[in-house]
């Protein structure tokens, strides 16, 4: 009797000890690893995804990804959700302008209150990248002028602008008005010169006619209504702007303000070659 009473009180030590190493094993912060963003390099256009993966045995409460666009700013959060299996947790740091530099680090919470971040002493040290331009090609016909002076002097006029970040080559393009465009090829479009480039964020004016024998096909713009179009060599239109309806006698012109917007008004002081904003 006294043997197995001495057996199941070593086996009742031995179970408690183990029980007390068990917990001791659990009991401790989550692991961040495989930290990674894509793309490394993000451009303007593009919305990058970190992705990380988080180990804990006891369960992870929060995941949570911090970032700013400026040194000593505030922090900007976003979720990070889990994602598929191997727990990987990812989040998305918002598109954001050229050149723009992004502060970002990551922190886990546990349900046993301990919390760890990546890099390891952050927010001291941070993760960064700097965003590069945009290789998304951006193209608007940003104002108009019809009534111009039907001479060399001050011919009609139309207004490209280039909202890429990137200078954009329009050797080839295709420009023309409605007369041509409704002509069903009796009319031939304007081929643009090779060489001719429109810097990133910039514009260009190119004359309708009078233009001094640098482009064979001229065309004036009708200030009783008139609308122009711009093609990429393949064909495909681009940029297009349609005053069919507006009068624009009166050296108006007619364009988009801000620049590149839908948004459609009369100019009673033309801003040819300049913003409109």
């Amino acid at each position: 009797m006294k043997r197995f009473f001495l057996i199941s009180g070593l086996a009742a030590l031995l179970l408690g000890t183990g029980s007390c190493v068990k917990d001791d094993i659990f009991d401790g912060p989550a692991s961040i690893s495989n930290v990674s963003i894509t793309p490394a390099a993000p451009q303007s256009s593009e919305s990058p995804a970190v992705t990380a993966k988080v180990m804990d045995l006891k369960g992870v409460v929060s995941v949570t990804l911090y970032y700013r666009t400026a040194a000593g700013g505030s922090f900007l959060t976003v979720d990070m959700t889990l994602s598929g299996t191997d727990f990987i947790y990812s989040g998305n740091i918002p598109a954001l302008p050229k050149d723009t530099k992004v502060d970002y680090y990551i922190e886990v919470k546990n349900k046993g209150g301990f919390t760890t971040v990546y890099p390891a002493s952050a927010p001291a040290q941070l993760a960064t990248y700097t965003v590069g331009a945009s290789t998304l090609i951006k193209l608007h016909i940003n104002e108009a002028l019809a009534d111009g002076t039907k001479d060399v002097s001050d011919p009609d006029w139309v207004e490209v602008y280039n909202e890429s970040e990137i200078p954009v080559d329009l050797s080839g393009y295709y420009f023309y008005d409605e007369g041509i465009r409704t002509s069903n090829g009796t009319k031939a479009k304007r081929v643009i010169n090779a060489g001719t480039v429109i810097p990133a964020k910039g514009f260009l004016v190119f004359k309708t006619e009078y233009t001094g024998g640098e482009y064979s096909v001229e065309f004036g713009l009708s200030t009783s209504g008139d609308a122009v179009y711009l093609e990429n060599p393949s064909g495909v239109l681009v940029a297009s702007l349609d005053f069919l309806t507006i009068n624009l006698s009166g050296k108006k012109s007619y364009g988009r303000q801000p620049d590149g917007s839908s948004n459609l008004v009369i100019f009673t002081t033309p801003t040819r070659g300049s913003t409109n904003n």
